[in-house]
């Protein structure tokens, strides 16, 4: 027979969930799969999913914060079926802009001191203000002027749906051999807010992509010993930072914001134990343009949003900021 929830279960998840969250009056969908009566039966209902479910919005379906999706596509395989990779170009203004712009460069002074490892200090459990609550109080700082470059895209004249991974292409020169990045991306609202979406990072001596597992919108470093290599002294090196994934709509009107700084500060309660350079700051330089074009590839997807704008805060594991502008870009 097929596994069941214990004799009361059901009624007792509104209790737990509460207890969490410190929200009432939530009621756990129907199983099908859970509620048949043989495993031939719970595989058949399983298979007749559908392969692929995006949640989006995910706390903004019901009251802010509740963990339900303000909508849900699905779909039958993976890549999503017409996803392309669409590119923008980091340029010297501090946009993200369509075309390649002229050669050019931004500099930030690398330093894992700037921000708070972190962006959650308070009660990991249920108490007041905690992690596990509608809305956890966030301190989600925004990188100080000068420790990290930023670069801004136009109001989009459509909703953008990216669903999958993609990357971030860098030329970057350093003044140490090795120098750890994470890459952060954002939806810059039109209210004037600001909403983390994804991260990613890599380590510099890591670049060395495996030509037989990456794709354009999933690279795979080695992270073989025997590739790792310092960064050349006094040349560009080209960086492929993967992001992990996401499944996010910005909204028409919105910007999408791209920022380059040394790790840490987007995450709620887990840090790098070590990182490069060990010690003090460096001075960190991402070239533009001519035979160095950086650029950043999402995996887009035909479709845009049914709803609107989610409010602020509302998503689960995704606070939200007014925006700053950075000094080093947009």
């Amino acid at each position: 027979r097929a596994p069941r929830l214990p004799a009361g279960a059901r009624e007792l998840a509104p209790t737990l969930f509460k207890a969490f969250t410190g929200v009432e009056g939530v009621t756990l969908p129907d199983d099908p799969i859970q509620g048949a009566a043989t495993l031939a039966e719970a595989r058949a209902a399983f298979e007749r999913l559908p392969a692929v479910r995006i949640l989006f919005d995910n706390g903004a379906g019901a009251a802010p914060g509740i963990p339900a999706p303000a909508f849900e596509r699905s779909y039958a395989r993976w890549p999503i079926p017409g996803t392309r990779a669409r590119a923008w170009y980091l340029a010297g203004d501090g946009t993200l802009a369509d075309a390649r712009p002229g050669a050019g460069e931004t500099a930030f002074t690398w330093d894992r001191r700037a921000r708070p490892a972190t962006d959650f200090t308070g009660d990991t459990s249920s108490g007041p203000g905690g992690l596990w609550t509608a809305t956890p109080t966030y301190r989600w700082e925004p990188n100080p002027d000068g420790k990290a470059a930023s670069y801004l895209t136009g109001p989009l004249a459509r909703d953008t749906t990216v669903i999958g991974g993609g990357k971030l292409e860098a030329w970057v020169k350093a003044s140490v051999p090795d120098v750890d990045l994470q890459v952060t991306i954002t939806e810059v609202r039109p209210d004037g807010n600001e909403t983390f979406v994804q991260t990613g990072w890599l380590r510099s001596e890591h670049r060395v992509l495996d030509a037989r597992l990456s794709t354009p919108l999933e690279p795979w470093p080695t992270m073989s010993r025997a590739d790792a290599a310092p960064l050349p002294r006094g040349r560009w090196a080209k960086l492929t930072v993967p992001l992990y994934y996401q499944g996010h709509v910005y909204r028409a009107g919105s910007r999408l914001r791209v920022i380059v700084a040394a790790p840490g500060g987007d995450q709620p309660v887990w840090e790098f134990g070590e990182t490069r350079p060990r010690r003090g700051t460096a001075r960190v330089r991402i070239a533009h343009g001519g035979r160095t074009p950086s650029r950043l590839v999402l995996p887009v997807v035909p479709g845009g949003a049914p709803t609107a704008l989610p409010p602020c805060p509302s998503l689960r594991g995704q606070p939200c900021r007014p925006y700053v502008p950075s000094q080093s870009g947009a």
